[in-house]
């Protein structure tokens, strides 16, 4: 495989990316990176801090255009497609910002209600309502409904950002590190509805560095290194690399020793059970 392209062939992919790089003026984020993300099954992308790696989600999304190169979701060519067909796509996809991505001038009410008054705006208020309260309930958010981003947790933050990618019902979903700051049993809460989400075959493309996240969904892991790709592959695949690099950024990112021998396969695969 090269090292900047990664196809899973013979499945097809909910997100394709040709060629891509991105530069923030002298620092190369992404360096012509190609990938197929495969439909229906979930994707973690790992790699050390400052690798592209939310840099490579967002473009992932059709959140951020890229300098070179070609950007498709679910068909859709995400720099040049009809408005419709964009607009349809966007309905479909939901994203969970690292920093949780909420309007600090508004509630936490009317940030989840965004996505909903933007994508059906004849919708009954009630029903609006209705539906936001369902989401929130789930998670024990109503009662800080009212309130605005700035007053609330880190963890709190994410979880709302978390209920508003999930509105919609989305089947492509966007995760930069949907965990952090979040507490044990809002984390338990989180990773139920993504085992629901994953049981229907929703796509989802994340970054983390959540060992249980990645445990319980990952389909395949995808290895970055300054801006390029290192390994793409199932979990079981990757988790048996011979690339030093690689294994060492696995350890890194999943909270292990720096070097191990097969204890990673442990850690991907509980109970000793391929995915």
């Amino acid at each position: 495989m090269n090292s900047t392209e990664a196809s899973t062939t013979g499945i097809q992919p909910c997100v394709r990316l040709r060629n891509i790089s991105v530069q923030f003026e002298d620092f190369e984020a992404l360096k012509d990176v190609s990938v197929e993300f495969p439909l229906g099954k979930t994707t973690l992308i790992m790699g050390p801090s400052g690798c592209g790696k939310s840099t490579l989600l967002k473009v992932a999304a059709g959140l951020l255009p890229p300098d070179r190169g070609e950007v498709e979701i679910a068909g859709v060519d995400a720099l040049r497609g009809r408005p419709r067909a964009m607009s349809e796509m966007r309905k479909n996809t939901g994203f969970v910002f690292q920093d949780a991505g909420l309007w600090q001038n508004m509630t936490l009410f009317d940030n989840m209600a965004l996505p909903l008054e933007f994508h059906y705006p004849d919708r009954a208020e009630s029903v609006v309502r209705r539906e936001i309260y369902a989401w929130a309930n789930r998670f024990d958010l109503s009662l800080i409904l009212p309130l605005r981003p700035s007053t609330l947790s880190g963890g709190e933050r994410k979880l709302i950002s978390f209920c508003r990618a999930m509105i919609l019902n989305p089947n492509l979903l966007f995760l930069d590190e949907p965990t952090t700051f979040v507490d044990r049993l809002g984390v338990e809460r989180m990773l139920s509805v993504l085992r629901e989400k994953k049981a229907s075959g929703c796509s989802m493309i994340g970054v983390t560095h959540d060992a249980d996240l990645t445990s319980q969904l990952a389909d395949y892991i995808l290895v970055m290194k300054a801006g390029e790709l290192r390994e793409f592959g199932t979990t079981s695949e990757v988790a048996r690399s011979r690339d030093p690099v690689v294994r060492e950024i696995l350890a890194d990112v999943l909270d292990e020793a720096a070097t191990y021998d097969g204890d990673i396969l442990d850690l991907l695969e509980p109970n000793g059970d391929l995915f």
